[in-house]
This record gives C-alpha cells, structure tokens and sequence, in this order.
C-alpha cells in the first residue's frame, strides 16, 4: 500500500448514513472494512452522512478517529433535496477531497454535482437490479428515476464497481465506453469460520435467513416451505426487520410454523447465529451479489438459494449449494429437506462453499483492489 495520499470522500445511499446502517447491523462492516481501509489510504476520509450523526458515536477505533471525519446533515433535510444540497453544504471538506466514492449507485447525485462545479472524479458501485426491487414494491417513479441517474451518472463516473460480471455486461450494452471494474462483495473469513459446534443441539433442525423484510425477498413463501416440512422439528430464524414483518408474523401462525423473529443482529454477532444453524436460506426473486450469502458460505453452512441474479453466481447447484425456482414451493421445501437430513450432503456442500469463499470473497483483498483503484483514479491515472 503506497502512503496516504489527501483526501477522499465517502457517500453512502441516497438518505444513507452510519444511523442508518446501525438499525439494519451494518454499520460496523462500513467501519473495521470500508472506512478503515481508506483511513489507511487516505490522509483525510470525509463521510457525507444523511443524519445528524457523530463519528464517536459508533467506534473509539484509533485509525478511524485520526482520520474519519464525519459531515452530518444539520439540516436534517430528506433524502434527494439534501443531496442536492450537500455540495453547497460542505463545500469546504469536498475541496479537499482528491476523488469521490459513492458507496452506492443512489447515493450519486451530490458527485455528480461536484463533479460538474469543481472537477473532482467520482467512483461509484452498481450494486444490484434496482428496477427489479422497484417493480417488486410497485414504485414506477423509482424505475424512471433509475434510468434517469443511469444516464446521467455511468458517462461521468472514473469507474463504475460492478460486483458481478453479468450487472457489468447489462450496462456496458448502452455504455460501451465507460469504465466498469468487477469487484464482487466480500466477507472476512476469520470472522465469519466453521464453529465447532455447528447447527442446533439435539433433534430441532434451525433453517436461518439474514436480510431485509421486503417483497422482493419472497420471504412468505420461505414460510409456506417450512410449513411442509412438520415430519421434521424445524425452527425458521429470520434475522432483520423490514415492512414485510407484520405480515411475516400472521403467515406464520396461520400456518403453525415455528419461527424466531430475531430483530437486527449487529454484524459482529451474525458469526454466532450462523454457527447455531444447520441450513441458510436465500429466496429472493432478485438478488445482486448478496453479502449475506457470502457469510453463510464462509461459515461452512450449507445454502439452499433461488437461482436468480448474484445467487447464480455465488452457487452452482450441487457443488456449493442448492438452487431452486423461487415461485416453486414445493422445490424449495425439497431442497431445504435435502441438507437437513443429509447430513454428508450438508457438510460437503458446506465445506465447497467455505473454499469458494476463501479463494474469491476475502474482503481484505477485495478492498485492496478497490484501493488501488481509487488511488489511480485520484492521480489521474487510467
């Protein structure tokens, strides 16, 4: 890693910020992975938040208090008239920013913005389908208002981070010339290991599932497979907490399931819930390149996941996981009742999945290559 080198700032998602992260349990993967690769980088790291938020009060981490510096939003405006404002707002630390990344592709608008007025590159991540979770939760003017930034956004970008190669191939068709880097997400495989003592003591089988509660999850149907399977003491653990939960709460007892409505988990304790389950679901009728997965993976768990988007991608079927249709309850039951009474096929499963992560996923490399990229993009290089 060469010297720090000035200054970079950082934008999360449109209305985003370490407030936010810390409801859902992400905000320490932004800090110990993110924010503190770029304090090592960078002399200076500004983070643009969309809340009224100090750095203090989410880590005492020594690298990332020298370094970090937080520009709340004292205005507490909402999300897209604040992002138009925040140029203007802290016009002063993004003088001192040497290049822009945005965290993702929503969060673009105050770099394009400075871009326009000062000049500064910005470097930005598509991280998934956002059409497809807009269509599954009905929002028309977020399809149109997508297609807008794309426009505006992916000609200007220095770079734009795909995390997978088939996101790369979809939008290079309209933008052959831009710049697309293909860094898929990542996990640290120390923290996320095999347990010694993994899944559920005695006869209850625990099938886990970590992420949002929203349509595009499918999580309803996930219900309906556990409830086909009451020859086995199976126990559904939904970690996250979202708009679908009401609902998710009434469908499970309409329908006798016994499910763990565990709430946010803080990503450092993740590892211990992993480690007390015997499968990990993912059902998603669309799907980026999910984190989640990557974790489960890297634990050694065997993973039963639809075959759509970044899914696909992360499991091929019967070597490091299962896949099925996600309209297909049936499939998934089948699927989920494979590795919970196979026993050598869920340790095999788990063990290729553990290898796939450590050869591909370590997140420390990843965010290395990232790095290396940002510091090229801040001299100019490429």
């Amino acid at each position: 890693m060469r010297d720090p080198v000035g200054g970079i700032g950082v934008l999360p998602a449109l209305g985003s910020g370490l407030t936010d992260l810390r409801r859902m349990g992400q905000h320490e993967r932004l800090l110990d992975y993110d924010l503190a690769h770029y304090a090592r980088a960078f002399e200076e790291v500004h983070y643009f938040s969309y809340f009224d938020e100090r750095l203090e009060e989410f880590t005492q981490a020594p690298i990332l208090r020298a370094r970090v510096r937080i520009h709340p939003n004292r205005p507490r405006l909402a999300g897209w008239p604040y992002a138009m404002w925040l140029p203007w707002r802290h016009r002063r630390p993004l003088s001192r920013c040497r290049v822009l990344r945005v965290e993702q592709f929503t969060g673009v608008i105050p770099a394009l913005l400075a871009r326009a007025i000062w000049g500064i590159p910005f470097v930005v991540t598509y991280g998934y389908d956002y059409d497809a979770v807009a269509r599954a939760s009905g929002s028309a003017w977020k399809v149109r208002s997508y297609a807008l930034l794309r426009r505006l956004a992916i000609p200007r970008a220095a770079a734009v981070i795909v995390p997978s190669a088939e996101i790369g191939r979809w939008l290079s068709r309209c933008w052959p010339a831009a710049r697309f880097v293909h860094l898929p997400n990542g996990v640290d495989p120390e923290r996320f290991a095999p347990s010694p003592t993994q899944g559920a003591p005695g006869n209850e089988r625990v099938v886990i599932y970590v992420g949002r509660f929203s349509v595009e999850k499918n999580l309803a149907r996930l219900v309906e497979a556990i409830a086909r399977l009451r020859d086995l003491r199976v126990r559904l653990v939904l970690v996250g907490d979202g708009r679908e939960a009401g609902a998710l709460q009434r469908r499970a007892a309409l329908s006798g399931v016994r499910v763990e409505f565990a709430g946010v988990v803080p990503h450092g304790r993740v590892p211990e819930r992993l480690a007390a389950a015997d499968c990990f679901v993912l059902p998603s009728l669309t799907e980026g390149h999910p984190k989640a997965l990557i974790e489960a993976m890297s634990c050694g768990l065997p993973c039963v996941v639809s075959d759509r988007g970044g899914n696909r991608l992360l499991i091929a079927d019967g070597e490091t996981g299962l896949t099925f249709d996600p309209e297909d309850v049936e499939g998934l039951a089948a699927r989920i009742r494979r590795v919970l009474t196979d026993r050598l096929l869920a340790e095999r499963l788990g063990n290729a999945a553990r290898e796939t992560v450590l050869a591909e996923y370590d997140v420390h490399r990843l965010l290395a290559q990232e790095i290396r990229l940002v510091l090229d993009v801040a001299a100019g290089i490429g």
